[in-house]
């Protein structure tokens, strides 16, 4: 049996006796470490050092199975991302919208859609930023009939977004895209497909913001007639990219450039971050929620809860949902 661990030297603990926190998601700009995440009809924002804040009142906010709310760090400015639905339809296609901080999550504005009204699909979406000025927006919604992937970026930390496009005509429904920008400003986005009826892992990444290349990661397929709902996870640090995901009841980690997927241990629900040292990652094994630091063998991180995210710069700070709680956690090498 694995043990508990400390792997830590900061541990906080988000609650609220009436109201159940969930999905939550880490970014940092290497002095604020922040968490967003949903209660019922709410976003909140808090950072490792200070209590929740409200971000907005959000009837129909996407939640729940890596639905929820997402954060950014620009040079000036937090920005938040989220799928909310029109009041008169709970569960019909939402609009992906978007929440701006210039104080450092003190206070909060609306910004603009990311998305057109009701492209912005059931909640599956990611953002990343490069630290300056640049913002990429990815998510799955609806498109002639058929769910697709859609893109979009800011240039101007958030303040305005280009119309949306579509990345990729087929992609599996309901498994969240993530997206991440290397330093020299290439654009990668990660996601499950649904091609053939095989539901495998691809990596698109455009050097120009303009056009993708895309290309399948890994070398077998899983044949399977329905939804996983588990999208994996995505990091850069300088020049390498990796990408920890599922097939069947195992992770895999696997790296551009068609070679084969390297097995990681069982598990679903993963993320991953890169630094220095190597590779981080934190997961669910279907009870407890798992993490592995660069050069130690997984540990138990907490006996219960799930959906984990990581920071994808800064210290290495964990997240996940337990019971209505958010948990924050600092992982040591």
């Amino acid at each position: 049996m694995l043990p508990v661990v400390a792997l830590l030297c900061l541990a906080v603990d988000i609650s609220h006796s009436d109201v159940p926190y969930s999905q939550p998601q880490v970014a940092s700009d290497g002095k604020t470490t922040g968490v967003v995440f949903g209660a019922r009809g709410r976003i909140f924002y808090a950072t490792t050092e200070s209590a929740p804040v409200p971000v907005a009142d959000a009837p129909n906010l996407a939640l729940g199975n890596h639905r929820g709310p997402r954060l950014a760090f620009t040079a000036s400015a937090v920005v938040v991302t989220a799928t909310v639905a029109p009041p008169s339809a709970e569960f019909g296609p939402g609009t992906l919208r978007t929440w701006r901080s210039t104080d450092r999550g003190a206070t909060w504005s609306a910004g603009p859609a990311v998305s057109e009204t009701g492209s912005g699909g059931m909640g599956f979406q990611g953002v990343a930023s490069d630290g300056a000025k640049q913002l990429w927006a990815t998510w799955i919604g609806p498109h002639n009939g058929h769910p697709s992937l859609y893109f979009s970026h800011s240039s101007d930390e958030g303040v305005t977004w280009t119309p949306q496009r579509v990345l990729s005509e087929t992609v599996c429904e309901c498994c969240h895209p993530s997206v991440a920008i290397s330093p020299n400003g290439a654009v990668h986005v990660l996601f499950r497909n649904n091609t053939g009826g095989n539901r495998d892992f691809y990596l698109a990444t455009s050097r120009d913001g303009d056009r993708f290349d895309i290309a399948k990661l890994g070398r077998d397929s899983w044949q399977l007639d329905a939804c996983p709902m588990d999208g994996g996870g995505l990091a850069v640090y300088g020049d390498a990219i990796v990408t920890l995901w599922r097939r069947r009841d195992q992770l895999y980690v696997a790296r551009p450039g068609g070679g084969a997927e390297e097995p990681f241990g069982p598990g679903h629900n993963a993320a991953v971050t890169l630094r220095a040292e190597g590779m981080y990652a934190v997961w669910s094994d279907g009870v407890s929620v798992m993490a592995k630091v660069p050069g130690k063998a997984p540990v138990r991180l907490a006996k219960s809860g799930g959906f984990p995210s990581l920071s994808p710069a800064g210290p290495v700070v964990a997240a996940w949902e337990d019971g209505g709680h958010i948990h924050i956690e600092r992982l040591l090498p």
